[in-house]
């Protein structure tokens, strides 16, 4: 290609974030550059080749109604699926599948090659190109070897390669992955362009050789019989049932890991970033649980062509030889060959305060970021984000109002909410627990509340969409059908719907057909609304069913939840204007004024969720900025 061919997005990073940033801005329209060190780089799973999990699964299902790849892309490349949580509610139920990590990675490589409008640009990006202004606007990258690509949107999704330095006890190298190098030219233009830095920690664990391993001493972990796609998509699915195994650490593996603590470089001292609270090392297990005299681990299989096994829960960065000793102790793994020792990874990011909702910079026009280098962890939190980058710098390339998804509709609202509002001090991971709403935001029913937002913002091809809403019309048309057919009360009441006996305690959906009268027809009448809706589609109904009963049961509390919202949403449409100068608000308490000048609230609703705002805060602010609409006609208007 023409290295000085201007561009309207340019992404940098293959991962997961660069990926979904690259194809929703070239779908959109944009002419886009995906900038990366290599093809085979693209998609990489250098951590666990496992996509979902709880709020996880959440994610990518959301991903994909709005037309991402991820959950394509795992229904055809995964080797296990299991529902988690299958005992639990439906608002913590999420799907998880092992991913055959070398047939993902191919998968979105030819995404990439087969996008229209994008171009693969192989290369380190050390640059950041921009006009001198005050504030400055990006005008592209520059290439370590000299190339200067012109772009009107750079979206920065560097993941752990920004002055990545990897540990393995004593011994350091730098990258910002196993075998791959790290970037060190951005973290200075980034400093350059007046952006607060910080360092974080991540690690994985060692990968044994699958013929070491006696699996007759290990527990199986089957995955679910009856196997569900992530993707509405997804057309035909029959994935391999490959086996994963469950194994313990014991007293001997702590007692060999508090041994050599001295020659970790977490304790002692060689690293400086921090790590997550909710994945820590196996280190970290035994010194915080000193009570514990086990931990459990899983052995994943990393692929069907792959000898490699990941040993989920241990991940370290003790030396190789402790390492092989702890791996040891382990029951069923005595005679384990480590293929690839475990490593701890340090890397720049940027505190997430100094990003909008949109995930574009502040102060900084045209660039935004995306991934790790906001502080998350995980390859489906990276993915979201990079579909919402490249959302909104398409948007805002053709002049059209951001897209910014709110907390009660979406767990991608909560990511963008947290990250704009919270102090993140450690990497950053999605769970149902951090949805106050989250029973209206289950899995099952992410292409019901997303279905509007899927056909405004255009990145579905129009038969995927027309699939969508032909999907929501026998959802629609199936809840009417039991909420209107007539039964005798089976425990000898008046007469009442089909529904109403659905809402009861313990009553699923075949139950419901075996105690109503004339269950068979009633199951019938079901049948026809949904061949009819579906025009024999019948690969849609995939988690229809489930979907209606859960919105049937759960119906009551759903309203009350939106009584709730109806009643704070006014918060949200408060404006903060950008220039208020909180310093001066002597009003308000300290904690308060340094909060909200250093993160910038947009609305008095992300105000209300800055950590040190109070509800007297709060109360001094919407005086103030009802007194300013008062005294500005114009902006009481706006």
């Amino acid at each position: 290609m023409n290295a000085t061919r201007a561009y309207d997005v340019i992404v940098v990073g293959g991962g997961h974030a660069g990926i979904e940033a690259a194809l929703a801005a070239a779908r959109l329209g944009c002419r886009t550059a995906l900038v990366s060190h290599a093809r085979n780089e693209i998609g990489r799973m250098p951590c666990n080749p496992a996509i979902g999990g709880l709020g996880k699964g959440h994610l990518v299902r959301e991903v994909d109604v709005l037309g991402g790849a991820m959950g394509l892309a795992i229904d055809a490349t995964g080797i296990q699926f299991r529902v988690l949580n299958r005992r639990k509610g439906p608002a913590v139920q999420a799907p998880r599948a092992q991913a055959d990590k070398h047939r993902y990675q191919e998968f979105m490589a030819a995404m990439v090659d087969d996008q229209q409008g994008l171009d693969l640009v192989t290369g380190d990006a050390a640059r950041l190109l921009d006009d001198g202004g005050s504030p400055p606007t990006i005008t592209g990258v520059g290439l370590s070897d000299g190339r200067e690509i012109a772009g009107r949107r750079v979206i920065l999704c560097t993941g752990t390669f920004l002055r990545g330095l990897m540990h393995v006890g004593e011994q350091q190298t730098r990258g910002g992955r196993e075998g791959a190098a790290s970037s060190e030219g951005i973290s200075g233009e980034l400093r350059r362009l007046g952006f607060t830095l910080r360092r974080l920690k991540t690690g994985t664990p060692p990968r044994l050789h699958t013929d070491s391993i006696d699996y007759d001493r290990l527990e199986p972990q089957p995955g679910d019989d009856d196997a569900r796609p992530f993707s509405f998509r997804t057309r035909t699915f029959d994935p391999p049932d490959h086996q994963c195994w469950m194994a313990y650490t014991n007293e001997r593996s702590h007692e060999l890991i508090r041994e050599n603590l001295h020659r970790s470089p977490l304790y002692g001292g060689a690293i400086d970033g921090q790590g997550p609270r909710y994945c820590p090392s196996i280190e970290d297990k035994v010194v915080r649980f000193p009570d514990r005299d086990r931990h459990l681990i899983f052995l994943e299989p990393e692929g069907l062509d792959t000898p490699e096994v990941y040993v989920n829960g241990i991940s370290t960065s003790l030396p190789a030889d402790v390492q092989e000793a702890v791996v040891r102790s382990i029951p069923g793994l005595e005679r384990a060959l480590i293929v690839r020792h475990g490593y701890a990874v340090e890397y720049d990011s940027i505190p997430s305060w100094q990003v909008t909702p949109t995930l574009a910079a502040k102060g900084v026009t045209g660039l935004y970021l995306a991934g790790q280098i906001l502080g998350t962890s995980g390859y489906e939190e990276a993915a979201a984000q990079g579909l919402l980058a490249g959302v909104g710098a398409a948007r805002s390339l053709a002049g059209e109002a951001p897209w910014l998804p709110r907390r009660d509709e979406a767990y991608l609202g909560v990511l963008v909410d947290d990250l704009v509002t919270k102090e993140i001090t450690e990497p950053y991971r999605m769970f149902t627990s951090r949805a106050e709403h989250r029973l209206q935001l289950r899995c099952d029913n992410a292409e019901s509340r997303l279905l509007d937002s899927a056909r405004s913002l255009g990145l579905l091809p129009a038969v995927e969409a027309a699939r969508l809403e032909a999907r929501e019309r026998a959802r629609s048309a199936l809840a009417a059908t039991l909420e209107s057919w007539r039964t005798p009360d089976p425990l000898g009441g008046p007469a009442c719907a089909a529904a109403d006996v659905l809402r009861r305690p313990g009553v699923e959906a075949d139950d419901m057909f075996a105690v109503v009268k004339a269950g068979t027809e009633l199951r019938e009448a079901c049948d026809i609304v949904l061949a009819h809706e579906l025009d024999g589609e019948s690969w849609l109904v995939s988690g229809l069913w489930l979907n209606v009963v859960n919105d049937i049961k759960y119906n009551g509390y759903i309203v009350k939840i939106q009584r709730q919202l109806a009643a704070q949403a006014h918060l949200d449409h408060l404006e903060i204007p950008s220039d208020l100068q909180y310093e001066e608000l002597l009003a308000l308490s300290l904690e308060a004024r340094e909060k909200l000048a250093r993160m910038r609230p947009e609305t008095l609703g992300q105000a209300s969720r800055i950590d040190g705002v109070r509800a007297g805060d709060l109360a001094v602010l919407t005086v103030i900025l009802k007194r300013d609409r008062a005294d500005d006609p114009g902006r009481a208007d706006a």
